[in-house]
Parts: C-alpha cells; sequence; structure tokens
C-alpha cells in the first residue's frame, strides 16, 4: 500500500492548533471568577501549558510513528501502561464531544432567532440534529485530514475573529459608558478554596491540546519541522488569547454578571446591543458555532488514531487499524467513534435514568482527563538519559534543564488531578460527589485493564493453537 499523501500545511497545523489548544468556552469561566482568573491564565500557561509543548515537541522527535502519548508511553514503560494512557485519554474525550455538540447547537439555536426554537423545544429533533452532525463531521474525516482539515481550519479562524470582535466592541463599550468591571481595586489573588480548585483544573484543561498535535505527524508536509515551529507559537497565542479575551468580557460584564456557561454570548450581544449593532448578534452567536465546530472536528480526527494505533498493535480488534487506501483514513476507528458518540448524546437527551448515565460518563472524562498527562511528563523525564536519534529536537540547555521542566510540568499535573476531586460547593452532597468520581474514574481504568487483559489472552490462545 502506498503511503497516504501529506496534507496538513503550516497553515492548517496552526489552525489545528488553534481549535484543540483554544477554545471560546473557558473564557466565560474564567470572567465568572473575576479579574483574579488572569494571573491564573499566566501560570497556567507558564507551569503547565509550555512545559508540556516543551516535552511534545521532544518526545514527538524522539519516539516514531503515529499514537502519542500511547506510544511514547508503551515504548518507555511497557505495552501495558502504554494501553492504559491510550484507553484513558480516548475515553475522556468521548463524553466530551457529545458535550461540545450540545454546546454548539444551543449556539446555533439561538443565532437562528426564532426558526431555531423548536431545536431548543422538542429533544427528539436537537437529538436528531447532533446526530447528524456527528456522522456528518465523522464522514467529513472518512475522507481524510485534506477534507477534515477545512472544519479546524474555520473553527481556528472564527476563534481568532471572534476574540478579535470581543477586544472591539470591549473598547467600544469603555469609552462608550465606562469599565464594567472595577479592575483598579480588584483582588488578584488566586481564591484558595474549592472555587480556585476548579478554576485551576478548568484552566489545565482550557490551555492543554498541543499533545494533540503529535497524533498528526505523518500528515504533516515539511514533517518535525512544521510541527516544531507551530509548537513554537502556541504559549505565546494562548497567553494573548485568554487574557484579552477573559479582560474584555470583564470590560463589558461584571464578574457577578458573567456566567460559566453563557458569559462570552451574553457580553457580545450586550456589547453589540449597547453600540447600536444588536442586528449582527446572530451573525456572531453562528461564529461561535463554528467555533466549537471546528474543535469538535479537531479532537474527532485526532481521537479517532487512538483506537487506530491500538487496533495495529492488536490490543483492540485487527480492523481498528485499517487505513483507507486512497486518503489513509483510519476507517474502522472513525466509524465505531461516530457511533460512540451518536449514542451518548441520546442517552445526554433522554429521560432522568439515561441522564444520570450520561452524568455519570462526564464523571468519568473529569478525573481521566488529566491522568495521561501524568504519563506523558513521567516518560519525559525518564527518557532524559536516553539517546536519542541524531536529528532529534532537544530541549536547549541540557538535561537538567529539562529535568526542571518536566518536574514542573508534572507538579502542576498533579495539582490538577487533586482539584478535579474538589466537589462544587454548589453540591447538595460533596463527599458524594467525590465518591461519584473515583467510583466514575475507577470504573473506567479497570474496564481498560479488562480490554487489555481479553487482548493478552487471546494473543496468548493464538500462540498455543496447533498452526
Amino acid at each position: 500500500m502506498t503511503a497516504p499523501a501529506k496534507t496538513l500545511g503550516f497553515a492548517d497545523l496552526f489552525f489545528y492548533a488553534a481549535s484543540v489548544a483554544l477554545s471560546i468556552r473557558w473564557i466565560s469561566v474564567a470572567a465568572a471568577a473575576g479579574p483574579a482568573s488572569l494571573p491564573i491564565w499566566v501560570l497556567a500557561v507558564l507551569v503547565f501549558s509550555g512545559p508540556l509543548i516543551v516535552a511534545t515537541a521532544e518526545l514527538t522527535t524522539r519516539f516514531p510513528g503515529e499514537g502519542g502519548v500511547y506510544v511514547w508511553t508503551g515504548q518507555t514503560f511497557g505495552p501495558f501502561w502504554g494501553f492504559l494512557c491510550g484507553w484513558l485519554y480516548w475515553m475522556s474525550n468521548l463524553p466530551f464531544f457529545s458535550g461540545v455538540l450540545v454546546f454548539m447547537l444551543n449556539l446555533l439555536a439561538l443565532a437562528l432567532g426564532p426558526a431555531g426554537k423548536p431545536l431548543l423545544e422538542h429533544p427528539w429533533l436537537f437529538t436528531a440534529v447532533a446526530v447528524a452532525v456527528s456522522i456528518a463531521v465523522g464522514g467529513l474525516h472518512y475522507f481524510g485530514l485534506g477534507t477534515g482539515k477545512w472544519l479546524s481550519n474555520i473553527g481556528g479562524v472564527s476563534n481568532f475573529a471572534l476574540i478579535g470582535l470581543l477586544t472591539a466592541t470591549a473598547i467600544g463599550v469603555g469609552m462608550k459608558h465606562g469599565v464594567a468591571t472595577d479592575f483598579a481595586h480588584a483582588s488578584y489573588r488566586p481564591p484558595l478554596d474549592a472555587n480556585g480548585a476548579i478554576l485551576w483544573a478548568t484552566m489545565v484543561f482550557g490551555v492543554g491540546g498541543t499533545e494533540a498535535l503529535a497524533f498528526l505527524r505523518n500528515d504533516v508536509r515539511g514533517g518535525m519541522k512544521v510541527i516544531l515551529g507551530v509548537l513554537a507559537t502556541v504559549a505565546l497565542v494562548q497567553i494573548a488569547f485568554y487574557l484579552i479575551g477573559t479582560g474584555s468580557l470583564l470590560v463589558i460584564l461584571s464578574p457577578q454578571t458573567a456566567t460559566r456557561l453563557s458569559g462570552l454570548p451574553d457580553a457580545l450581544i450586550l456589547g453589540l446591543k449597547t453600540l447600536g449593532l444588536g442586528p449582527i448578534a446572530p451573525l456572531v452567536l453562528f461564529g461561535a458555532f463554528l467555533c466549537s465546530l471546528g474543535s469538535y472536528s479537531a479532537w474527532f480526527g485526532v481521537g479517532a488514531r487512538l483506537p487506530f494505533a491500538a487496533g495495529i498493535d492488536a490490543y483492540l480488534p485487527a480492523a481498528f487499524g485499517r487505513r483507507d487506501p486512497r486518503s489513509g483514513a483510519p476507517v474502522v476507528s472513525i466509524a465505531v467513534q461516530t457511533l460512540i458518540v451518536a449514542v451518548i448524546v441520546v442517552i445526554s437527551q433522554a429521560g432522568d435514568t439515561l441522564k444520570g448515565a450520561y452524568d455519570f460518563l462526564v464523571a468519568m472524562s473529569v478525573l481521566s482527563y488529566t491522568l495521561p498527562f501524568l504519563f506523558l511528563f513521567a516518560v519525559f523525564l525518564a527518557t532524559q538519559g536516553r539517546a536519542s536519534a541524531p536529528d532529534a529536537w532537544r530541549v536547549p540547555g541540557g538535561r537538567g534543564v529539562a529535568v526542571a521542566i518536566g518536574l514542573v510540568g508534572l507538579v502542576a499535573t498533579i495539582v490538577a488531578v487533586a482539584c478535579t476531586l474538589v466537589p462544587s460547593p454548589d453540591a447538595k452532597d460533596q463527599v458524594g460527589e467525590v465518591v461519584k468520581l473515583v467510583v466514575a474514574s475507577g470504573v473506567l481504568i479497570f474496564s481498560g485493564i479488562a480490554f487489555y487483559a481479553a487482548a493478552r489472552w487471546r494473543t496468548l490462545v493464538r500462540a498455543r493453537a496447533p498452526s
């Protein structure tokens, strides 16, 4: 089989990175915490995203092949740990996909105005449209990244356009009516309570994502040089994106009126109405929809490569490792992932019993998302004393600097994992919430162990079978 064509150039990969490592959703969460969130954004980039980018750059050049952190962990600590790491990473994304679908369709319904009301009023219609969107995105990726990349490109461009519009609106509102938040007398000290813990875990989630570029290394024209160039720009872009976005939102809305769920759309609509530009608000909401659609598509493409890699290694059925000979797309992995996301969407919009199941799935993803980064930084630290290819990129300053960077990232990840275990202060049964999260994550971990054990058993049976 001929190798599939490399379909991603520098601009494609940059906007792909913008779709996975930037998200307008977290700006609302940060604004609701007030100006204290601004230094936390900087800290999150310095102690988590920065080390993550450095580790990703070195490990991507050190280890050949697709699979990212799954391959890195497997080749460093053994196949069991590699599979468990990949399993956690993939499974944490599946409820996230369905959540993004629900979020983006709410934006689309608002953008459509009266025509979008049926979408919000009829759960069956909402579910049907969400499933149709998931199938459409899966279908695009079936034709390879050369086709699927356009949604992530559009989403990445929309991210920057939306932040630019928010900034311009904030400047106009500030000049006309003053600033809604008293920045001069606000406290910038991070809250050392449950809300602060939740905020830190959320911001780590918000600045993660750059590790996903490693899954695309065989699809990039220009190879590692292009990947390293994109990674080098992401940290600065993240700081500017989140600081400008959060600060602009707080110019229009006070922390008391900036809700975690809809703060950004509320600020844009209010700001545009204040400036006499209310009629373009639906276009802005549609732009927010495109941001979320691009993010969904980008993460979908990355997610499908994990079961594909596990299929090649025979830890999942061999069909998962099948590529389309023309597009190079992992077609079976895409089809299965599309089906699972569709099922989760249906569950999330169903009755109370099934909604409880959906909440359980979401709870599994909260903690499991941060766990693979423990593996990533552990691999980065463990490989510092090992030889690498002559053309591999290494951290400037030598092993000592690399170890220091890795330890900073590892500690930041451990703190984020601990923060995910802090229950919301609004929860009626806080102990129950923690137990639910631990049990849900335990179910996810042990299900991964069970899949690995079954794969090993199949391998042993085949080996013992008479030829």
